[in-house]
């Protein structure tokens, strides 16, 4: 049996001996390679967040490096892929594998000169630049994809020069600036290209569609491109993909789409197009999505237009500043969408075309002028497959049911809805019914969402107690302000809470605060204001994850929490309108991005508190009617309180002199832009509760604090970011009024008054342009007024009144429109527009408003009074409007103007995601 004869003898042994030689022939990494590689990986260390965008695309990450080993071969490590004949290093595919670190010009991967293959997307290294002896390394590059990975700087100019056998190239979601080189013109192999999310700039160059015409992916979106769309794009006969959304494109869409026959992704939205939509875009018969949404062009547009693209199934045309026709003709059918946009297009009714939706998946009619009740053929639509719908910002009145099963998303704010919340499918994410006249109590149906992030009811009229099972859900932002809830806050709050957003403001809420609101340790915003909470400030609020604390206008007593730990990252603090006691806690020092700090109207006890003048980000400080006192005296910190921009110390009992230290160190008071033209109010915080477009929740909050202005008392619920004022009044200052002061020229109101002032009033002052109210009345200052105060042009509020005050009243625009008010209880003054004549002697001087020069005609003045006066009347008119805009979501598209940079990163991020999730 164990006998085997000499020819299979002689045949096993050949079968060994072929065996042994092949294995002993096979080709292993040099190892010059391999310690090119591992030199490599000597730069880098290995963070999982570095590669997070990894696990929002859905990828799998993992530290590919760190299984390299040096007595290996490395054409077997992790991410390596070598030549089978020659063990030459051809690939290397790092991507998602946790690298941070800085790339040095002269890294060791030039020793790799045949590699073809180069992925090193999704890590992060750290603002590294291409060098520009980059592409002289791989001449037999075909792939390159650097994209997510934190790179910055210019492209080098001969990368079309040096590696033109690549054909995908993918440098999308860095930092890269400049132009798009020339020399991308020889590349002609290319049929990938991802340029997306950068910073770069200027024209395409025609060259793109000229000499890469094998392209068939272009994404240049979210740069700041501009000019026109090449017409040369028609030559690219393979495109299927192209985005060039959220440039500065101009002009009219080309007429480039007769040739684009394979066409199948089209987005041009958010750029600056006029005109008309191209005919030949109705024409591309493999289009599957087409976005031209917030553009500015002109005519109209018909929805059966789209008809005859059968495959279509998303179509965007929201705030495209055309007339959308929704009617059909007869007979006419259209696609099978899965999503919608129709944003602001002067719709009045709901699409004919929705009747035959029946796979409809996203629907958005925001911003349009739809009225009445929802039509009950549209509960027929998507019945099965609806997940998002946003009816928000027309004129509904009444919603009956949802009877969409798979329902996540629902946007129906503003509107004119009446009567109770309905009944809630079961899947929902994210719901938002803000600004409405809902009535009753938050339905039991709310405690069965399992799934839910987002609830937004702010401004109804809902009543009751705030469900007890919202302490204990997965909610994520929850906002019930300006409401009429009652009773206490929930007191459930468990651990593994994910809470980050609670708006709480305007209701009628009583108790404490609840200690179970310890557990949500991703708390970044409270917002409980005007309530009737009582009792302590729990510690725990000093040492959490808390940006915005909001607590104004309640009845909570005792002391602050002392306890504000080195790693406070508070930015607004508002406490308002309490009883709170004691001196303010030096630990606040420890918050170093502080913004906001309004104490005003409380019982605090304690002298001024100067070490907060190492807050550099300290733009607001309200200490207003509380019980500070001593003087202000100096501090030793060289440039104190530079971006303070509004200051309050009335109504305490602080003494000495004006602060001239502190008034000085008003950087931000010293340098109004008026050549500015963007409205900017003072910082919103913009929460979204996911990664993907439809959940992306705004939830803005502005700061607001109570001023006095002009003599008046008021809210501002917005701070334009160029307002600047000081209030001093009702306090113990004495001496004299510095001519610091005259710096401080984006001033636009100074209240000194009700103090033991003396001297004059100095002539700096003149230099106070933007000053818009001055009140320096009930001290006892004498003197002259100086007649440079005349060129105060925006000036409309005046009180010299109760001082000790002589000589004329300076005439000019501004003076001559105040009344006798403004100079009452100065025995010694004299001219208009008091009784009291002024002798020859003391007849004022004629002042020459600035601007006028002597041989204008009567006109030309006239002109320029009333601009002036229209200006100073406009601030107030603009806060009132801004507040009025902001409050009840119109105009829809002034919101999205300023919130768009703000959500550029995230759109794009979204957008990706979802576009790799369909490759996969």
């Amino acid at each position: 049996m164990g006998y085997i004869t000499q020819p299979y003898q002689l045949f096993i042994c050949l079968l060994l001996f072929l065996f042994y030689s092949h294995c002993s022939a096979a080709i292993l990494c040099s190892h010059d390679q391999s310690s090119a590689l591992l030199q490599f990986k000597q730069l880098f260390s290995f963070q999982k967040h570095s590669s997070h965008y990894c696990d929002i695309f859905q990828k799998i990450s993992r530290p590919k490096m760190m299984s390299w080993k040096e007595d290996a071969d490395c054409c077997s490590w992790d991410g390596v892929t070598c030549d089978s004949a020659t063990g030459h290093v051809i690939g290397l595919d790092l991507s998602c594998s946790w690298l941070h670190g800085n790339i040095p010009s002269n890294s060791s991967l030039s020793l790799l000169p045949r590699l073809r293959k180069l992925n090193l997307a999704f890590n992060d290294f750290n603002y590294s630049k291409i060098s520009s002896g980059f592409t002289d390394q791989f001449p037999s590059l075909t792939l390159l994809n650097l994209s997510f990975s934190n790179f910055t700087g210019s492209i080098p100019p001969s990368l079309g020069n040096n590696i033109t056998q690549l054909a995908y190239l993918d440098l999308s979601d860095n930092s890269f600036t400049g132009h798009i080189p020339s020399s991308f013109s020889n590349l002609h192999q290319l049929r990938h290209l991802g340029l997306g999310d950068n910073k770069f700039v200027g024209q395409i160059p025609p060259s793109l569609g000229n000499n890469i015409t094998q392209l068939a992916y272009l994404d240049l979106s979210f740069n700041s491109f501009s000019g026109h769309i090449p017409s040369s794009f028609s030559n690219l006969h393979q495109l299927r993909h192209l985005d060039l959304r959220f440039n500065n494109f101009v002009g009219k869409i080309p007429d480039m789409f007769t040739n684009l026959t394979q066409l199948s992704f089209l987005n041009f939205a958010y750029n600056e197009l006029i005109g008309s939509i191209p005919s030949s875009i109705f024409e591309l018969l493999n289009l599957t999505e087409i976005y031209l949404s917030f553009n500015n062009f002109s005519g109209s547009v018909e929805l059966y237009d789209f008809a005859k693209l059968k495959n279509l199934k998303v179509l965007s045309l929201s705030n495209i500043s055309l007339s959308v026709s929704t009617k059909l003709t007869v007979n006419s059918s259209f696609p099978n969408l899965s999503e919608l946009r129709l944003w602001a297009c002067n719709i009045s009714e709901f699409p004919d075309i929705l009747r035959t939706q029946h796979q409809l998946e996203w629907l958005g009619l925001s911003e349009n002028q739809i009225h009445g009740r929802i039509p009950s053929w549209m509960w027929d639509i998507g019945v099965h497959t609806l997940y998002n719908l946003d009816l928000s910002r027309n004129f509904l009145t009444s919603i009956d049911h949802l009877p969409w099963k798979n329902l996540q998303y629902l946007t129906l704010d503003s509107n004119l809805l009446q009567g109770s919340l309905p009944d809630l499918p079961p899947h929902m994410n994210s719901i938002s019914i803000s600004n409405n006249n809902l009535t009753g109590e938050i339905p039991s149906s709310f405690c069965n969402l399992n799934s839910i992030q987002s609830f937004d009811v702010s401004n109804n009229s809902l009543s009751g107690q705030i469900p007890q099972c919202l302490g204990n859900s997965t909610l994520e932002t929850l906002d019930l302000r300006m409401n009429n809830f009652r009773g206490s806050i929930p007191q459930t709050y468990a651990k593994g809470c994910k809470l980050t957003y609670l708006q709480l403001n305007g209701n009628h809420l009583e108790g404490p605060l609840p200690p179970s609101l310890i557990n949500c340790v991703y708390l970044q915003f409270l917002d409980v204001g005007n309530n009737s909470l009582s009792g302590p400030i729990p510690e725990y609020l000093g040492n959490s994850t808390l940006k915005v604390l909001d607590m104004r206008m309640n009845k909570f007593s005792g002391s602050l929490p002392q306890t504000f730990g080195k790693s406070c990252v508070l930015e607004s603090l508002n406490l308002n309108g309490n009883r709170l006691e004691g001196p303010l806690p030096p630990s606040l020092v420890n918050c170093r991005h502080l913004e906001v700090i309004d104490v005003g109207n409380n019982q605090i006890n304690d002298t001024f508190p100067h070490w907060l003048d190492v807050l550099s980000e300290l733009q607001v400080l309200i200490l207003r009617s509380n019980g500070f006192r001593g003087p202000i005296g100096d501090n030793k910190t060289r440039v104190p309180f530079p971006k303070l921009r509004i200051i309050d110390l009335s109504y305490n009992r602080f003494t000495g002199v004006l602060p001239i230290w502190y008034l000085n160190g008003f950087k931000a008071m010293m340098h109004g832009d008026d050549n500015s033209t963007e409205v900017n109010y003072m910082r919103s915080l913009i929460y979204s509760n996911s990664y993907d477009m439809s959940s992306l929740i705004y939830s803005n909050y502005y700061e607001s604090i109570s001023l006095t202005i002009k003599g008046n008392d008021i809210q501002m619920e917005r701070i334009l970011t160029i307002f600047a004022t000081i209030d001093l009044s009702s306090n113990r200052f004495q001496g004299g009024i510095s001519e610091v002061l005259g710096k401080l020229n984006s001033l636009k109101s100074l209240n000194i008054s009700h103090n033991n002032l003396t001297g004059g009033i100095p002539s700096s002052l003149r230099n106070l342009t933007e000053l818009e109210s001055l009140d320096v009345s009930s001290n006892k200052l004498a003197g002259r007024i100086p007649t440079q105060l005349a060129s105060l042009n925006y000036l409309s509020v005046l009180n010299l009144s109760n001082n000790q005050l002589e000589g004329p009243i300076p005439g000019g625009p501004q003076f001559n429109t105040f009344g006798n008010d403004s100079y009452s209880g100065n025995s010694g003054l004299c001219g208009f527009p008091l009784s009291k004549s002024c002798s020859i002697d003391e007849a004022p001087k004629p002042t020459t408003p600035t601007g006028f020069i002597e041989g204008d005609d009567a006109s030309s003045w006239f002109d320029w009074k009333l601009a002036k006066l229209g200006y100073a009347s406009g601030v107030v008119i603009g806060l009132s409007i801004g507040y009025m805009a902001f409050v009840t979501g119109r105009p829809q598209w002034f919101i999205r103007m300023i919130e768009r940079k703000q959500s550029r990163k995230l759109r794009r991020v979204v957008r990706r995601g979802r576009a790799i999730r369909r490759s996969l």
